[in-house]
């Protein structure tokens, strides 16, 4: 039987990014839905935005992990406390979304009415260009393994406002029933940032359990904001070596080899014409054909990817004209 109004916790993983942050919670401030909890994790911003956030949001609960975690093992604390805390189901946003006022009640009504809805993910639209679709739901093509988001970059024009059932969920805006994390567990933790999102929707799907799609469930996204687009190392070198992690751990062992001889073969002579996405100079086109290449030398089964492993590729790469030596939110100061 559905619960009226059951306890959602709002899971927020923090690092740094002051003003999106705190714009996150103040859009979260004024929601309609009348049962929940606001909980933030910071991801060891060390830079004194917690503090801030923790005296203009003290109603909420915070949470500091020890050490930059990535997104997956950043958020997992937030989802095991609210777990413990009784929720109902666990919310996780982006500190880059913002959310419209009614937007919870749709995706906490589509999950109670049927016990097989494993996730809830909604409409997200650019934060900077509120017509324009992010992501309305999506799938993940196991031959490129890759996730493929419907409605990227198109006009909103009512064209996904139907329900129904997706193959993908987006971390930036997800909704997790408590009978998910008891069938399925927390978030995986191979990954430090990315696919971690294919992943879980992936187990989803596996445990026979559906993904719903709920337009009403709608959010706005200022994507970017934790990570450099293009970097060699987060998106490239990091990327690589989450395609393999997911291949591996999804494929079967025949397909996974014949994936991995096709993926080396695409690295050696089609990367090499695309590396130039992004870059300003020869030394960018340089560092990114590096990156995929380490990245790919650097698999070594299905484990976990560590900040450490992404530091130490950065050391080998070296700096860019373009990117610099590191990678983080355009704005991190606090302002």
């Amino acid at each position: 039987m559905a619960k009226a109004n059951p306890l959602v916790y709002i899971v927020v993983l923090h690092w740094r990014n002051y003003s999106r942050t705190r714009e996150a919670l103040r859009s979260v401030a004024m929601i309609s839905y009348p049962n929940y909890r606001v909980l933030i994790v910071d991801n060891f911003s060390n830079d004194g935005s917690v503090e801030k956030l923790q005296t203009e949001f003290s109603a909420h609960t915070f949470l500091r992990n020890d050490s930059n975690l990535g997104f997956s093992r950043g958020c997992n604390p937030g989802i095991s406390a609210a777990y413990s805390a009784g929720a109902d189901y666990v919310l996780l946003l982006n500190n880059d979304m913002e959310v419209e006022a009614a937007f919870l009640e749709p995706a906490v009504a589509a999950a109670e009415q049927d016990r097989q809805i494993g996730l809830v993910t909604g409409k997200i639209l650019f934060g900077d260009r509120r017509d324009i679709i992010w992501q309305a739901g999506g799938r993940i093509d196991a031959v490129r393994i890759q996730g493929s988001p419907r409605g990227w970059n198109e006009p909103d024009q009512g064209q996904y406002d139907n329900e129904g059932e997706t193959h993908w969920a987006s971390g930036a805006m997800l909704l997790i029933p408590r009978r998910t994390i008891e069938t399925i567990g927390l978030l995986p933790e191979e990954y430090f940032f990315g696919v971690e999102e294919w992943d879980y929707s992936t187990a989803v799907k596996n445990a026979g359990l559906r993904i719903r799609y709920v337009p009403a469930f709608k959010g706005y996204h200022h994507a970017g904001g934790s990570y450099k687009a293009g970097h060699p190392i987060l998106i490239v070198y990091n990327g690589v070596r989450n395609k393999l992690v997911y291949a591996e751990k999804y494929l079967s062992t025949p397909a996974w080899l014949l994936w991995k001889t096709a993926f080396r073969c695409y690295l050696t002579f089609v990367w090499p014409k695309k590396a130039w996405w992004g870059c300003k100079t020869e030394e960018d086109y340089r560092a990114r054909l590096q990156a995929a290449r380490l990245g790919f030398a650097d698999h070594h089964g299905i484990r976990r990817i560590e900040l450490s492993d992404l530091e130490r590729a950065g050391i080998r790469i070296g700096s860019t004209p373009t990117w610099g030596n590191g990678w983080g939110p355009a704005d991190s100061t606090i302002q």
